[in-house]
C-alpha cells in the first residue's frame, strides 16, 4: 500500500503515513496500489491497473438523503407536536369546565411524543449528513418512520445502505 498524499511505501495499514503525516487515503496524488503519481480525475492507474476513483471520493448520496428526509420529518413532528399542544391549551379550558381533568393529562403525553420523535429525528439527521454516529442516525431515521412514515421508510433504508460511510 501506497500512501496517496505523497506516495510513499506503507507497511501493513496504519492511520497516517509516518512520512507526511496524512490518513493514507486522503490524497488523490499517487496511486494506492503502485505509488505511480495520478491525477484527481483518475480512476484506473495505468501503471497498476488499480482502481483509485473510490479512495477519492467514497461519499454516495444515500445519508445525505436519508438526512434531508429525516430532517423534514422531524420537522412535521414538531409541528405536529405545537398544534396538539395548542389544541391541548384552549381544550383544556373546555374540559375543565366539564370537570375532565384526567384528558387534560392525555394531551400533554399527546404533545410529548411528537416533540420527542421529532428532536430525536433532526439530531439523528444531523448525525446522518455529518457520517458519523451510524447507531444515532439510524435512532434519528427510526423515530422520522413515525413522524411522517413515507419519508421515514425510505430514511431508515437509505440509512442502512449507507452503513460503510459512517465513522
Amino acid at each position: 500500500m501506497f500512501c496517496r498524499n505523497c506516495g510513499k511505501e506503507l507497511a501493513g495499514s496504519p492511520e497516517f503515513c509516518m512520512n507526511c503525516g496524512a490518513k493514507p487515503m486522503a490524497g488523490s496524488s499517487f496511486c494506492p496500489g503502485c505509488g505511480a503519481p495520478t491525477t484527481p480525475i483518475t480512476e484506473i492507474c495505468t501503471n497498476c491497473g488499480a482502481r483509485v476513483a473510490k479512495a477519492i471520493d467514497g461519499k454516495t448520496w444515500k445519508p445525505t438523503t436519508a438526512g434531508i428526509l429525516g430532517i423534514i420529518a422531524g420537522v412535521v413532528g414538531i409541528i405536529f407536536g405545537i398544534v396538539i399542544a395548542v389544541l391541548g391549551a384552549i381544550g383544556g379550558g373546555v374540559l375543565a369546565v366539564f370537570r375532565l381533568p384526567a384528558l387534560g393529562g392525555m394531551i400533554v403525553g399527546a404533545t410529548a411524543i411528537p416533540l420527542i420523535l421529532g428532536i430525536v429525528a433532526i439530531v439523528g439527521s444531523i448525525y446522518a449528513l455529518m457520517r458519523r454516529r451510524w447507531g444515532l442516525a439510524l435512532a434519528g431515521s427510526i423515530c422520522s418512520l413515525f413522524c411522517v412514515w413515507f419519508l421515514g421508510i425510505p430514511a431508515i433504508i437509505f440509512v442502512i445502505l449507507g452503513k460503510g460511510e459512517f465513522e
